[in-house]
């Protein structure tokens, strides 16, 4: 306890200030490159605070699947484009009223939902011991069965592999057409 507040509430306070920092850095910059880099920080930032509420899984999948594979697909495809920070990605000035007001409302309706519900501070998990162990969500993520996410997580990777090839694509006939 530092001055009456528990260690992990103070550590709670300092991931989250952060990760509210990456994640506007990752919005509001001009470098698609560092807005990547930067979403993996708030990724990142987003498994502390599972790891912080104890839900080992979800950091360790959070790792994995967002900071390790989607956003660094993510990168992959940037960096294969090679257009980084051209004119083509600059924001006008009704666009960012627009994106504003949205994130504002946004932010009301959360605020209005968050303070309606005071019991969301002691609330308690319904799930079994057993049901939230590694082996249980391995089981599950790996069943391709009705519980199961086998065949969605397999039908997603080739959502991204087909996305990666039409960007490689879109980005290889911009080339041919500057060079003509």
């Amino acid at each position: 306890m530092i001055l009456g507040i528990p260690f992990s509430d103070i550590v709670f306070y300092v991931v989250a200030a952060f990760m509210i920092v990456a994640a506007v850095v990752t919005v509001v910059s001009k470098n698609i490159l560092q807005s990547a880099i930067f979403l993996i920080a708030t990724f990142i930032a987003t498994a502390i605070v599972y790891i912080l509420l104890q839900a080992e899984f979800m950091a360790v999948a959070q790792v994995m699947v967002y900071a390790g594979g989607v956003v660094v697909f993510m990168i992959f495809a940037i960096l294969l484009t090679s257009h980084l920070g051209e004119e083509s990605f600059k924001v006008h000035l009704p666009r960012k009223f627009i994106a504003g007001a949205i994130a504002a409302a946004f932010l009301a309706i959360m605020g209005k939902f968050l303070i309606g519900q005071p019991e969301l501070a002691t609330a308690t998990s319904n799930a079994s011991a057993e049901a939230s162990t590694f082996g249980a969500y391995a089981l599950r993520l790996l069943s391709p069965g009705a519980n199961g996410f086998l065949i969605p997580f397999e039908l997603i990777s080739l959502l991204l592999l087909m996305a990666l090839v039409a960007s490689v694509t879109i980005a290889k006939k911009d080339e041919d057409k500057e060079e003509k």
